[in-house]
C-alpha cells in the first residue's frame, strides 16, 4: 500500500475523482434505461474494487509474524497529534498522502455498492465500509506482517465510502433531471409517454 504514495498528487487525485464522477454519471444514465442490468454491472465492478482493495491492504509486506505489533488508536495522531511533532515535513506529507489514498480506495466501493442496491441506503453502505475497514485492520493485526493497524485508516476508508455514495446520488440526480427535461420538451402535459416515463423516474 505504501508504494501508492509515490503516485498520489493533486493531478492524480483530480484525475481519479473525474474518472469516478464520469463512471457515476454513466451508471446513472444506465440506471434510467435498465435498472436490472445496471445493478448487475455495478455488482461486478464492486467485486473488482473489493479484490483490489484487499490486495492493496491484506497482502503482507514481509513474512507473517515477523513484524512489530503496533496499533495507533488516537485519531489524527500521525497527522496533527503529538506524534507528528517529532516528524519531518516529508514524513507528515507521506502520512497525509497515504490517508488520501486510503479514502480514494473506498470511493469505488461506496459508489458501486450504492449502484448495485435496489433501494440504496447511504447509512447502511457507510456502515458496511466501516465494518470492512475494521475487518481489514483486524486481519493486518493478526497477520503481524509489517502493516501498522491505524484507526485513521478506518476513518479515511469510511469517508471514502461516503464520498462514493454522494457521487452516486449526485450523478443520479443530474441524469434524472436531464431525462425529465427531455420528456417534458418532447411530450405534452397529458401525453401517455410523458406520464409513463416520469413515473419510472420516481424510484
Amino acid at each position: 500500500m505504501w508504494r501508492i504514495v509515490f503516485y498520489v498528487n493533486v493531478w492524480t487525485v483530480s484525475l481519479f475523482l473525474a474518472a469516478v464522477a464520469a463512471v457515476a454519471v454513466g451508471l446513472g444514465a444506465w440506471r434510467r434505461t435498465s435498472q436490472r442490468r445496471q445493478r448487475r454491472g455495478a455488482r461486478v465492478l464492486w467485486m473488482v474494487s473489493l479484490v483490489a482493495a484487499l490486495a492493496a491492504t491484506v497482502i503482507p509486506d514481509r513474512p507473517i509474524g515477523s513484524g512489530v505489533p503496533y496499533v495507533a488508536m488516537i485519531p489524527g495522531e500521525g497527522l496533527w497529534g503529538s506524534a507528528s511533532d517529532s516528524m519531518f515535513a516529508d514524513e507528515r506529507h507521506m502520512i497525509l498522502v497515504l490517508q488520501v489514498a486510503n479514502a480514494a480506495m473506498f470511493v469505488p466501493l461506496g459508489l458501486f455498492a450504492c449502484a448495485a442496491a435496489r433501494r440504496p441506503s447511504v447509512l447502511t453502505i457507510v456502515v458496511g465500509c466501516f465494518a470492512l475497514s475494521v475487518t481489514i485492520e483486524a486481519v493486518q493485526f493478526v497477520m503481524n506482517a509489517g502493516r501498522v493497524v491505524d484507526v485513521d485508516d478506518v476513518l479515511f476508508n469510511t469517508v471514502g465510502g461516503l464520498v462514493g455514495c454522494v457521487l452516486a446520488r449526485v450523478a443520479w440526480a443530474v441524469t434524472r433531471r436531464g431525462v425529465e427535461s427531455d420528456v417534458r420538451r418532447h411530450a405534452g402535459p397529458g401525453h401517455p409517454l410523458r406520464v409513463w416515463l416520469l413515473d419510472q423516474l420516481k424510484d
